[in-house]
């Protein structure tokens, strides 16, 4: 650990001096993160620090039952453990994808001892969310049904994400084998649970985005975006409005759930940090396993504080799927 690092312990809250990026950490995910790493003999510290992961890359397979050009890039370590494998879903205002911005997540992954699944998918203006997070489903299932082949452990498996990513990431932990995101005619064998999720700068509640005053003032752009948000969940803003509601995370949260981990920086001002801070309030009162994590700056895109958000991404996996058997 850096000591130019300055670590201050309160009552409730570690607050984390990363060269001046601040942000804090509950009392109660210290102590777990620090019996995990002091206790595991599989993952201790010294194993932290050794040289990186060597891996595979299994380029272009396909995974969707319904689109033949959506693909994904498998990022496998050389190792002889089964691992869990985070499907990546990169971001990019619910237009579709091909999740090559987000190659060097999926290197990161890869390089810390996890498989990474570099998924693309389908999203605005020809598409809506009832596709994206079939294709995001999708890459679940194939992820899961591949699993022996690719040395992963089929129960393992997580997702990350940032922005629009972010949210498909959380919508993946709370919506579980649900016949509403289905767009083929039969539900497909293989489940497309999750068993962890990782998302930076949702949007978990599309209402709340534009009818909370206090969000509103943190989103300059606010008109623009609730009518890419209109394109992309189909219908024009309404609070009753079915796809606003229905393409919600914060809205099917249940304690059944995949344990989350949101991670924001407060001056983003494109999806405002209460977004982060609401999804975790109603997870605590739906008793789902969760934490959050605060950047003071960054912005939308984290700048100068990645390194930072993946280092948290990648303790919250480990110690999650440590836990699980």
């Amino acid at each position: 650990m850096n000591s130019d690092h300055c670590f201050q312990i309160q009552s409730t809250c570690l607050v984390v001096d990363l060269d001046r990026k601040i942000f804090r950490v509950s009392a109660s995910w210290i102590i777990t993160f620090a019996t995990y790493y002091l206790l595991s003999p599989a993952l201790s510290i010294a194993q932290d620090h050794r040289a990186k992961f060597e891996y595979v890359v299994h380029g272009g397979l396909h995974f969707s039952p319904t689109d033949e050009s959506l693909t994904l890039d498998l990022f496998v370590p050389k190792t002889d453990a089964s691992i869990p494998c985070i499907i990546v879903i990169q971001g990019g205002g619910f237009l579709g994808q091909n999740g090559q911005r987000f190659r060097p997540v999926a290197q990161y992954i890869a390089e810390n001892g996890m498989a990474a699944a570099l998924t693309s998918y389908r999203g605005r203006p020809n598409y809506t969310y009832i596709e994206t997070i079939a294709d995001a489903k999708a890459a679940v299932r194939y992820v899961r049904t591949e699993s022996k082949r690719y040395g992963i452990n089929a129960m393992q498996i997580g997702a990350m994400g940032r922005s629009a990513g972010g949210t498909l990431a959380s919508l993946l932990a709370v919506t579980a084998d649900s016949p509403e995101f289905q767009v083929v005619e039969e539900a497909p064998p293989t489940s497309d649970r999750i068993q962890a999720a990782v998302a930076f700068a949702g949007v978990f509640d599309f209402v709340a985005r534009f009818t909370d005053t206090r969000q509103l003032a943190l989103q300059p752009n606010h008109v623009l975006k609730k009518q890419t948000n209109g394109e992309w969940l189909d219908e024009p803003f309404a609070t009753n409005a079915k796809g606003w509601k229905l393409a919600s995370a914060i809205n099917h949260l249940d304690s059944s759930d995949a344990p989350m981990l949101l991670v924001h920086c407060k001056d983003d001002a494109t999806v405002p940090w209460l977004q982060s801070q609401a999804m975790h309030d109603r997870m605590q009162e739906k008793g789902v396993v969760g934490e959050v994590r605060y950047f003071e700056i960054g912005g939308h895109g984290f700048k100068d504080v990645n390194e930072a958000g993946n280092e948290l991404m990648i303790e919250f996996f480990r110690d999650i799927f440590s836990k699980q058997h």
